[in-house]
Parts: structure tokens; sequence; C-alpha cells
């Protein structure tokens, strides 16, 4: 083999799926580790899709058509503005053996693909966690197959996954995993702790860019559900997604109603979220948004937690997943950090990429 031939070898082909904040951010950063990179493997994109279009290149997109896609959905635009967009259901054409499909979309219809993906000889990696929070008969493959990687769906760039597969591989059993897995309503809690009323905590984080343009979706729990599913299923506990009890924030009354008229009612929740946290203060404890997960039972809400724990500790939007296991019972292992963001979710999805790649060259 010459030394060309080697090297193209060990370039990591990826077809992505989403240009969304994630999308671009990892176009972004894989652009800019091609161009760093100290060793061999380059990861070269040789197909992009949204919901409208996708673009397929040879053997990868140029530089200058991804910074194009990259400009245009900036601008608020989609891919099927650009010169040679296909229809989204051409990508299936870029998936030859060996690539990694990438998906970091938030659709509830990729699944088919990625099975396909992976009956063709294709790795995948997901920040989209709903084809991990189906029901167990439609997601058990994502969780068996060795060429699916998943660690940005719990977390974004913390070593959550991986540090519990590492667990599992050494022989240890998991006891029960607690986590905040909302930046979200993580930053909720905390601004309520400081004094802030619950509506003002919301428009805050609202403002931020926190929350979903329905504030609803976030405060509904559904989101942390799924999170703890992937978790308890990691961890050989298959739980279908009605065995997790979810207890959102907002009642029932506020469902059917327009953004705007949840959110001129919202402050109707300010006096009920002030008894909640002063008596949690009172107590000497933190309220925290938690999943609860024990292999026969999981529970999402509030919680009271110990002031000085790991979860009682946690600011704003920070992340904290706490697991015991057989082997770390007295002393659990907590994994804490920015669990929400474009940038470190996308480093999370990139560092899956480039640990399927070597997996998948060593076992093919």
């Amino acid at each position: 083999m010459t030394n060309n031939s080697r090297l193209a070898s060990q370039n990591v082909s990826i077809v992505l799926l989403g240009v969304g904040q994630v999308g671009s951010a990892l176009l972004r950063l894989i652009a800019s580790r091609n161009k760093k990179t100290r060793d061999d493997r380059k990861v070269n994109v040789i197909g992009i899709a949204d919901s409208h279009a996708a673009l397929i290149g040879d053997d990868h997109l140029s530089t200058q058509t991804l910074a194009e896609a990259l400009r245009i959905k900036e601008m608020g635009g989609t891919l099927e503005e650009l010169s040679g967009a296909l229809a989204p259901s051409e990508i299936t054409s870029a998936l030859t053996p060996g690539t990694i499909l990438v998906d970091v979309t938030a659709s509830n219809d990729t699944a088919p693909l990625l099975r396909s993906a992976l009956s063709r000889g294709c790795g995948i990696v997901l920040a989209n966690k709903r084809p991990l929070a189906t029901a167990w008969s439609d997601a058990e493959v994502f969780f068996s197959h060795p060429y699916v990687r998943y660690e940005a769906t719990v977390g974004a760039g913390l070593p959550v996954i991986s540090t519990l597969r590492n667990l599992l591989s050494c022989g240890d059993l998991f006891v029960s995993i607690t986590g905040v897995l909302s930046g979200t309503l993580g930053y909720m809690c905390s601004q309520m702790e400081r004094g802030t009323s619950y509506s003002q905590a919301l428009l805050s984080a609202r403002q931020l860019g926190y929350t979903e343009p329905d504030p609803r979706e976030d405060l509904l729990g559904t989101d942390v559900a799924r999170k703890a599913l992937i978790l308890a299923r990691s961890a050989s506990w298959p739980l279908e997604p009605d065995e997790i009890n979810v207890e959102p924030m907002f009642p029932d009354s506020l469902s059917d109603m327009t953004v705007d008229e949840f959110l001129a009612k919202v402050h109707t929740l300010d006096q009920e979220y002030a008894h909640l946290v002063s008596e949690s203060q009172k107590a000497g404890r933190s309220l925290r948004y938690v999943a609860n997960i024990d292999g026969a039972t999981a529970k999402v809400g509030l919680k009271q937690v110990e002031k000085d724990a790991p979860l009682g500790i946690l600011s704003d939007a920070e992340n904290s997943v706490i697991f015991r296991t057989q082997f770390y019972d007295e002393m659990p292992i907590a994994i804490s950090g920015p669990g929400a963001g474009p940038l470190v979710t996308a480093a999370g999805v990139l560092g899956d990429i480039l640990d399927l790649s070597v997996h998948m060259k060593e076992h093919s």
C-alpha cells in the first residue's frame, strides 16, 4: 500500500443528518480539526441533509460547499437553496460500508434510515435521543449493535455513556443512577433558590436560549425522561417509556393554550414554587429536578437533595450524573459539568465519530 492510499484508508467518512445549531457546530469543529490534527485521520463529510434537501459529494463535500451551507442555514434558509440539492431521501446513496451516519436532529422519523445504515455496514452516531427512547422492541438494536455510539444524548459532551460502558465491561453491576439532566430546569431551580420567582426564572431561561420555543416542552420533563430511559437501557435495565414516572413543572390546566397565553398565565405558579423552595431551604436542602433510576423503577421530578451533595452544589445549567454500582457503592461516581450547548454537544459527537471509526476499522 502506498503512503497516500494508507492515509486515505485512515480517513473517516460521515453523512450528517441535521444542520441546525449542533450540526453547524460539528461541521466547524471538523473543519478546525482537519486543519490542526497531527494524526493521519481526516474526517470527510460526504453528505449532509436537513428536512428539505440533501447534498452529496463524490468522496467529500468541498470546503466551499459546506461554508455556503452553513451561511444559508444561519440565515434561516434550507439546503434546497444550494446548487446540486437533492431530495432528502437521496442521502441513502451515500451510505456505503464503513461510512458513519450522524444524527443530530430532533426527529422522530430517522430510525428506519438508521437501521438501514447498520444493515449496509455503516456505523451510526447519535445526538438525537428519540430513536433510543421508543419501545424497547424498536430501540434494542441501537443498544446492542457494536457500530452505535450515543454519548451526546445524555450530558452533551460529558463522558457519561462511555463511563457507564467501561464499568459494565469490567463486570460491574449498577445499583442506581441519579442525575440532574436538564440544563433548562437546573437553571430555573438555581435561580429560584436565589429568590427569583418561577415566572421570572422561566423568562430568563427563555431569553438565554435555554428553552424550546414552547417552554412547556422543557417543563413537561419528557426530555429528562428520555435521557433517564437511555441511561437505564444502557445499564441493562430495558425499561419501556411508560414505566418512567414523570412529574411536569406545570399543571394540566395550562396545557391547552398558545405559548403567549401560557406565558401570560405562568405567574400564577409563582406562589406554589416559592413555597416548594422555602420548604426545601427550611430543611437545609436544595430543590432540584432529578431523575432516579434503580432498575425496577424510574422517576423524574422535583426532589429535595443535600446542599453539599453533587446534585445540591450544581449551579445554573450544569448537569450531574451519579452512578452507584457494586464496585462504587459507598462512594458513588459523580460526573458533572456543562450538560448543554451546541459546542460541547458537537464535541461529544465528534469524539464518538473518532472512537467508532477506530472500532470499525479494527473489526472490518
